[in-house]
Formats: structure tokens, sequence, C-alpha cells
């Protein structure tokens, strides 16, 4: 049971958000206004085939255990709660709000919104796993916000694990095809138009970036890197 959580926040959080034929994709929508403060809305949807495939594996191994596993993975406080202690528990950021949804073709949604006094602080919600609830994981992600006078430098880069994990290793692979042809996508509302960016599609100041999340989960080495440069 709690390899199965482990894996579910593993999977959010690319990026360890980052860990299904089609089941995880994650959204985030951000604004920031021009003195780092803002706003992120972020959304990640599970498919029914994820919780199909662990029910089908405990109750081949199980199957006295089978139907109280399939209660808890939908369970969504077992979700939403470490959310929350990570969120909550760190300074500058303002929990709006949080819920969990069963939808009726049986997959479910999660979705959290919060404030933020400062562009870093975006960096938390990029990563949420057991590891940095129980404080032996620092914050995976580096944010920048560059004032150079007429232009502003942002970039975000999540850095993965080292993978000297072997045992976490093998479970991605194993794990791998489920996120095939899901992506975690970000979409960035900017207080400048972008000039220059590595984004896939710009428009004045909105910039969006797509990163599948098979690839993330393979290569250890494969860096999750938002940059732009904004025009003041």
């Amino acid at each position: 049971m709690k390899n199965i959580r482990f894996y579910l926040l593993t999977g959010i959080a690319i990026i360890s958000m980052l860990s299904i034929s089609s089941c995880l994709s994650i959204e985030r929508k951000i604004r920031i206004n021009a003195d780092g403060t803002g706003t992120e809305v972020q959304t990640f949807n599970i498919d029914r085939k994820f919780y199909e495939l662990i029910y089908s594996m405990v109750q081949a191994m199980d199957s006295t255990k089978a139907a109280s596993v399939r209660d808890s993975l939908y369970n969504h406080e077992d979700m939403l709660k470490p959310i929350r202690t990570n969120l909550s528990s760190k300074e500058g950021i303002e929990l709006i709000s949080l819920t969990g949804t069963t939808n009726n073709d049986s997959s479910t949604t999660y979705r959290f919104e919060y404030n933020f006094n400062d562009v870093s602080k975006i960096g938390y919600a990029t990563n949420i796993s057991a590891k940095d609830i129980s404080g032996e994981q620092e914050n995976k992600s580096e944010v920048v916000w560059k004032d150079n006078g007429s232009t502003i430098n942002f970039s975000l880069l999540y850095k993965p694990d080292p993978g000297d994990d072997l045992n976490q290793e093998e479970n991605n692979k194993a794990f791998s095809f489920l996120f095939a042809n899901k992506n975690v996508n970000f979409e960035i509302e900017f207080p400048f138009n972008i000039e220059s960016s590595n984004a896939i599609s710009t428009t004045g100041n909105k910039g969006t970036w797509t990163f599948p999340v098979s690839e993330l989960m393979l290569d250890r080495t494969k860096k999750l890197y938002l940059e732009a440069v904004l025009k003041k």
C-alpha cells in the first residue's frame, strides 16, 4: 500500500513529478506579477487504467486485499494530505484550494491552487514526494528571476535524483509504459512580453512548455528546463 501511494506521488511531481498506456497528465497554469508574486493552478489526471492495473496486480498476489487496496486508491485524502502538508509548511506559499474528484469513467482529477510571494516558490510545487514531506529531501527545482533593467531572465530547472537507487530505476522501467503519450504541460503568463524562450509556443506574454512524462522517468539525466527572456 505504501509503495502504491509512493509511486502515485512520484508520478505527480515529475517531475518526481515526475515518474500510465495513457494514464497520467499534469497541467500547470502559472501567473507571475511584475513584483515576483503570483498564483498557480495545478491539475493532474490519473486514468482508470492505472487503478485497474494496480487492482489486478494485488488481486493476483493476494485477492483478500484487492478490495481494500482499490478503496484506498480512491481515497482522495490519502493523496491530498501530503500535498496539503508540503505546501502549507512552505514559507511564502498560501494554499487557496485543494480538491480530489472521482470522474464518471473512474479516472480521478486532483487540483490545487496557491499564491506565492516570490517566483522561486513555484519550485516547491514541482516536487511533492514522500521524502519532501518527511524532510529528507530538499527542493529539487531551481528557479531564476533575474532583473537586468530592460529585460528579465526567467528559468526553471528540475534536478532529478542522481540515479543511485537501482530498485527505483528498475521500478521506473517497469511502470514507464503506463505513462506513454502523457505530458507535463506548463502555461505561464508573465508580466511582460516574451522576447525569446525555449517554449513550444508563445503569444505576447504567455508561453507554453510540454515535457513527455516517460522520458523524464526513463532518462535520469533528462532535465525539465524552461527559460524565457522578457522585454520590459
